[in-house]
């Protein structure tokens, strides 16, 4: 009898031995695993607020690119109709008149025509490479002639800038 409850007695001590030691290994384990798990969720999350973030920017940059195309194609639309489009002309120009003086207030308007007549006339041979790429050449104006006409387009806004008042009565 004795013999068995040494044995039962080894045993529940061999039992209690590997269970603190397998509880020891555990807690160690948790220690040194834990916050590698956490920082292993903390760099997902953010991967994962970095891609929506990208995606989100991306859908804006599309969103605002389609916007703009979409204004520039009313704007072809609304220059094309004859009567309309000479007032539409009008409007745009005095309007991109308007932002360029609000950034240059001390500048005149003489100057703003002598800086839109040069940035025009660098890039209106490369606008009528592309035109003749798509009309035929009789359809395509000629560059002088395209200055030329912008030149008398700027008088003209000159006048309107000038009938126009630039502050209200109050």
């Amino acid at each position: 009898m004795r013999w068995i409850f040494l044995f039962v007695c080894t045993n529940l001590r061999l039992l209690f031995v590997v269970s603190l030691l397998a509880n020891l290994a555990l807690g160690v384990l948790n220690f040194v695993v834990q916050p590698i798990w956490r920082a292993a969720a903390v760099t997902s999350a953010l991967a994962l607020a970095e891609v929506k973030s990208e995606a989100e920017e991306r859908r804006a940059v599309a969103k605002a690119r389609s916007k703009e195309k979409a204004k520039a194609r009313l704007r072809r639309v609304a220059v094309a109709v004859p009567v309309v489009g000479l007032a539409a002309a009008t409007a745009f120009e005095y309007a991109a008149y308007q932002r360029w003086q609000a950034e240059n207030p001390t500048q005149t308007f003489d100057d703003y025509a002598a800086a839109v007549l040069a940035s025009s006339q660098e890039v209106a041979g490369e606008v009528a490479g592309e035109l003749t790429e798509v009309f035929p050449e009789w359809a395509t104006p000629d560059v002088n002639a395209l200055m030329h006409a912008m030149e008398a387009g700027l008088q003209n806004l000159r006048h309107f800038a000038e009938a126009v008042p630039t502050e209200a009565p109050e």
